[in-house]
């Protein structure tokens, strides 16, 4: 990847919280590896937290790339944890607890950043709380990484298995991931996607809705790759519209020829 969002992924500056939205397994671990690549590469703590599957993936990639995960684990450089049994130990009554979870992280934080090079979070937490149907859960999560980001330093980046394409991911509160991260990281289906909802927006508005004005400044949708700012102004502002915008979104992304 050479995109400018990819470039983030890789630098990833101390005190950035990037969100990124993936629609299968291969493209998160490819965007995830350019996260930890990047990381390591630059001498800094790692820590990993994600499910079971997710963390084979990696490590498989790692070791594809020529890294050595169980050195790396042994000399401290990363850490591997179990996202749904670190959730378990600050989750109370379906909802994240702030004193479990600064007790929990920072733990972790203190332990890794005796490392000397920066630090660098991968987390599957809030993602995991969406895909169950808890998204206040799920942002409660985001807010406190935004909390714990005060009292140490690190770069975050949080990952979601949505489809983007779907309207059913633009019936949720969306928005509010976009206010508690400083980035949403596209991908190169974001940018197809986007090419194909201004195809379907000229045909059935008669205007391309990625360049108008109200759609970029509307509050809580900056921070978006332009393909998801206008499916979420079509379903707040034109909810009729939207399962037909998407349907013909959808055949040009398929099929993109003239």
């Amino acid at each position: 990847m050479a995109s400018a969002d990819s470039s983030l992924l890789a630098e990833a500056p101390g005190g950035r919280h990037i969100a990124q939205f993936h629609r299968d397994p291969e493209a998160l671990t490819e965007a995830a590896y350019t996260y930890l690549e990047g990381g390591l590469r630059r001498g800094a703590s790692v820590v990993v937290i994600a499910t079971a599957a997710n963390t084979e993936r990696f490590q498989a990639r790692l070791s594809a790339g020529k890294f050595h995960p169980t050195a790396l684990r042994t000399s401290g450089q990363l850490e591997l944890l179990d996202a749904k049994t670190v959730l378990a130990e600050f989750m109370s009554n379906d909802m994240p607890e702030w004193g479990g979870f600064r007790a929990t992280l920072g733990a972790v934080l203190d332990r890794v950043q005796a490392f000397g090079r920066g630090t660098r979070v991968y987390e599957e937490f809030a993602g995991m709380l969406w895909q169950d149907g808890n998204a206040e859960a799920a942002i409660r999560v985001e807010e406190l990484w935004n909390a714990l980001g005060q009292l140490y330093p690190f770069a975050l980046y949080c990952s979601y298995l949505l489809d983007t394409q779907s309207e059913e991911t633009y019936s949720g509160p969306l928005e509010e991931i976009g206010r508690t991260h400083t980035d949403i990281v596209g991908t190169a289906d974001d940018e197809r996607f986007g090419v194909a909802l201004d195809r379907a927006s000229k045909e059935i508005f008669g205007i391309s809705l990625s360049q108008m004005a109200g759609v970029a400044k509307q509050p809580g949708h900056r921070h978006f790759p332009s393909s998801q700012r206008t499916m979420l102004w079509v379903k707040r502002n034109l909810p009729s519209s939207t399962a037909r915008l998407v349907e013909r979104a959808r055949h040009y992304f398929q099929d993109p020829r003239p």
